[in-house]
């Protein structure tokens, strides 16, 4: 079963260019947002399985420098 999730980004002024440069090294992201409003990324993000969500939430995008904080929304159904 494949996991689809988006993680929401907020980023430290100054380092949009480098957390996005980050973001597009990690070959399960399907898309990279700049936005504005309350999150300044959006990454979307098609897994295999949660094991895989959990290693790359803390062992790849938890390690990009410039993260203020990171929120993870799990798609349950898409219409």
């Amino acid at each position: 079963m494949t996991v689809s999730v988006y993680v929401l980004c907020k980023v430290f002024m100054g380092h949009i260019q480098k957390v996005v440069d980050a973001l597009r090294e990690l070959q399960e992201a399907t898309s990279i947002t700049v936005t504005t409003g309350e999150f300044d990324i959006i990454a979307r993000f098609n897994l295999p399985d949660l094991e895989t969500l959990y290693d790359l939430t803390v062992n790849h995008i938890g390690k990009i420098q410039g993260l203020e904080s990171v929120t993870t929304a799990v798609v349950e159904k898409e219409f």
